[in-house]
């Protein structure tokens, strides 16, 4: 199809922004020049080309991702792609910049945002490799919330918190024995035995007597108690808080990554284009306006590409709206009578969607 000889574009949002550029041809034609010397101005930068379609390479789908985090369904790798997407951004306005030539890509650079920001609270807040989902939690970068670093801390350093109010109320009480220990039941308690009931303070709440010890609990240990043992599920319902509250704000920034996103979809559909013609050996169609259509040495797009052994031999074609308004094709089955004619219509397509045409010369008036 015309579609598989023309695409050799790098992104999604590419893909299909040039099908629809075959499904709804331009009809003005200071569109389809602006869209034809955009190409031009590629293909005589060889350079920016090349190094343009290598850093489209590197570009996630941000029209479809922007939409999952005006959703909120974006996950973190989402967001990931979005920000890996921005750093490409600035470079990609570098190579542009050479091509000011062209009108088309000047007010194509011109609506590709950077995205800095955007990039900056990502990179800031999210781990390089997130999980697919925050509901599992460890997708928020350790240092973004201190609330969090504390909460993770206690996961981590639990037995640690035990072991510094133990040694604490051992040094205030004076009581060398005392420890502290756990069950499912009573949870944390300090444990001191019968030759030290002397020393336990009034601040210490009983809780179990056994036979040769005391069990009791403080409102210190208890507050730990609950920190330690809530401090996971805090911990994720912090974690996506957070996580909602970046996405949530990236969401704030429709309007410039939209802008953005279209934008690089043009741009690499413009360098699809420029890398066909050249690969294809395309020539620039002259867009005129007396209503012929004059084609030197005219080959089909697909066709050619298609043959192995056999070099497509080039045709003519000539029309116009006085006395060439109709031709007549006759020749034997196979002899290439339905090729010419669909070839006459791609090309013509081919230049109402701004691209190069497969012919030595063509002057096109739009259809």
């Amino acid at each position: 199809s015309l579609l598989w000889v023309l695409d050799s574009t790098k992104t999604s949002m590419g893909k299909r922004l040039l099908k629809s550029y075959i499904e709804q041809p331009l009809l003005s034609p200071v569109k389809i020049m602006d869209r034809l010397y955009a190409v031009e101005s590629l293909i005589g930068d060889s350079i920016a080309l090349m190094e343009l379609t290598d850093l489209l390479n590197n570009v996630y789908d941000i029209e479809r991702l922007m939409t999952r985090i005006m959703y909120k369904t974006a996950t973190p790798r989402d967001l990931k792609s979005l920000s890996i997407t921005s750093k490409q951004l600035p470079f990609i306005k570098e190579q542009l910049d050479k091509l000011s030539n062209s009108r088309l890509i000047k007010k194509l650079d011109e609506n590709i945002f950077t995205l800095e920001e955007k990039n900056k609270i990502i990179e800031d807040s999210i781990i390089d490799e997130p999980p697919v989902s925050v509901k599992d939690g460890g997708v928020i970068k350790d240092g973004f919330n201190s609330k969090l670093d504390e909460l993770r801390n206690i996961i981590t350093n639990g037995n640690e918190i035990i072991e510094a109010i133990e040694l604490k109320e051992k040094e205030k009480t004076g009581i060398k024995g005392l420890k502290i220990g756990y069950n499912r039941i009573f949870g944390y308690y300090i444990e001191v035995t019968r030759s030290y009931y002397n020393l336990v303070p009034d601040s210490y709440i009983r809780k179990q007597t056994l036979a040769n010890c005391e069990r009791f609990i403080t409102q210190e240990l208890k507050d730990a108690e609950n920190t330690i043992l809530g401090a996971k599920d805090k911990a994720l319902v912090l974690e996506d808080e957070i996580y909602n509250e970046v996405r949530d704000y990236i969401a704030t920034k429709v309007e410039i990554v939209q802008k953005t996103a279209s934008s690089i979809a043009n741009i690499d559909v413009l360098c699809s284009f420029a890398n066909v013609s050249i690969k294809n050996q395309y020539t620039k169609p002259d867009i005129i306006m007396d209503g012929s259509i004059n084609v030197k040495d005219g080959r089909h797009p697909v066709v050619e590409l298609m043959l192995e052994n056999e070099v497509f031999v080039p045709n003519d074609i000539y029309l116009d709206i006085k006395y060439n308004k109709m031709s007549i094709i006759t020749g034997p089955n196979m002899s290439g009578k339905s090729t010419y004619m669909r070839q006459a219509a791609l090309i013509v397509l081919m230049a109402q969607i701004g691209c190069f045409v497969p012919a030595k010369h063509a002057s096109i008036s739009i259809v």
